[in-house]
């Protein structure tokens, strides 16, 4: 197993919600972006909601507590598949909740399940299986972020993950629409084509880059990233972030 390092495991918490992060850097590094534990203190008088990005990955969530909602959909299931990401959605939390999960690289995913989803999914107790539910009962009784992202560090390396394809970002980047077995691989994997993938890339890129140069002009940026114009970057980008590239560095910089 890897060693928890600081560069590797982090550590995000304020008043609000207490995150830890752990990213493999072992044999689990081509297939899993991140392991994470997640809580909102019971003192919380108001429940605390999150946009999380669309980057063509899919996880799984293990809810140990509180109902969770997401995008208003309300998931009383203690273990939800999310499917791959093209749009960023919303996630609120109650008071007290409890959580851990895996992020998947693109691809990933269906190699381990078997299929794609279109919205997330709530697995009944009934349909888990006897190693979900020793899992999920594990996770439960854990008492701290580092004992779960250990238990799901241990299940992940259970699983022959290497045996599940994924898209390499070699492959990512010299595939094109044109060629007609790269796009069936992408639809397979990802439900979605080379091109739309690529368009998901590009905001991501965008997103990243505000982060890092909130006060570039976005003219500028939009022709450094490929596009037309300012205008057509930001058609794109509400597309996928559901806001403007305007209202996105003016959110970050409020929650840097």
């Amino acid at each position: 197993m890897d060693a928890i390092s600081p560069a590797k495991n982090n550590l995000s918490s304020n008043r609000n919600f207490s995150l830890r992060l752990f990213q493999p850097q072992g044999k689990l590094s081509p297939y899993v972006q991140g392991i994470w534990s997640f809580s909102v203190p019971t003192e919380n008088t108001s429940p605390q909601t999150q946009w999380l990005p669309a980057d063509a990955c899919s996880s799984i969530l293990f809810n140990l507590t509180e109902n969770i909602i997401m995008d208003d959909s309300l998931f009383t299931e203690k273990v939800i598949l999310s499917p791959v990401e093209t749009r960023s959605h919303s996630k609120t939390w109650q008071p007290g909740t409890q959580l851990a999960g895996v992020r998947f690289y693109p691809g990933v995913g269906f190699g381990i399940f078997g299929e794609l989803y279109d919205q997330p999914l709530g697995l009944p107790e009934s349909d888990l299986n006897a190693e979900l539910k020793t899992l999920h009962h594990a996770l439960a009784k854990s008492p701290n972020h580092f004992s779960r992202i250990i238990r799901l560090y241990r299940w992940l390396e259970s699983l022959d993950l290497t045996q599940t394809a994924r898209l390499s970002e070699e492959a990512q980047s010299q595939m094109t629409i044109s060629q007609r077995q790269q796009e069936r691989r992408f639809r397979k994997l990802l439900g979605i084509t080379p091109k739309h993938y690529q368009r998901i890339a590009r905001i991501r890129r965008v997103q990243t880059n505000l982060k890092h140069q909130p006060n570039v002009e976005l003219s500028e940026m939009a022709l450094e990233h490929g596009f037309s114009d300012q205008a057509h970057m930001t058609r794109e980008f509400k597309q996928i972030v559901r806001i403007t590239p305007n209202q996105y560095r003016k959110l970050i910089s409020r929650n840097p």
